[in-house]
């Protein structure tokens, strides 16, 4: 997932984050280049002025759009997300507690799908049953898994 180009003062060019869906590792590009890491989540960016400057790639739980923090200066890389979706998107994980390892994997696909789902440029409420409707989608599945299990023994 690529964010929106951000400009940062002090940072030669438009800083872009892209992060893995799976494993959440952002990579850092700017003007298109990637930025050399130095530690976990944090980059050397290329300064206007020459050298570099110190970046941190922090991520929220249930937000889509990662911030990066030069200088003590957080920048969004993406529209703020509504209260409503942060709470609606982490819930298919929940199926860890009645399903175990099996609901837990269905829900963290459910919880990837709504953090995609959040970043559509979608209206607020269409989002939300969007992801109401990967939660149930989420749970059918399970429940067909499970019956399909106890059927087969």
């Amino acid at each position: 997932m690529n964010t929106e180009a951000i400009s940062i003062d002090g940072v030669a060019g438009p800083v872009v984050v892209t992060t893995n869906a799976f494993w959440g590792r952002p990579v850092v590009t700017v003007a298109g280049v990637p930025a050399p890491r130095t530690g976990s989540r944090r980059y050397a960016l290329p300064a206007v002025a020459g050298g570099t400057v110190d970046a941190t790639v922090r991520s929220a739980l249930a937000d889509p759009y990662p911030t990066v923090e030069v200088n003590g200066v957080q920048h969004r890389t993406g529209p703020p997300v509504p209260a409503v979706l942060r709470v609606l998107a982490p819930l298919p994980i929940l199926l860890v507690v009645v399903g175990g390892a099996v609901g837990g994997l269905i829900g963290a696909l459910g919880f990837m799908a709504n953090l995609a789902v959040a970043r559509t440029p979608a209206s607020s409420v269409v989002k939300a049953l969007s992801m109401v409707g990967v939660g149930v989608a989420a749970s059918v599945a399970w429940l067909a898994i499970a019956v399909a299990v106890l059927s087969a023994v």
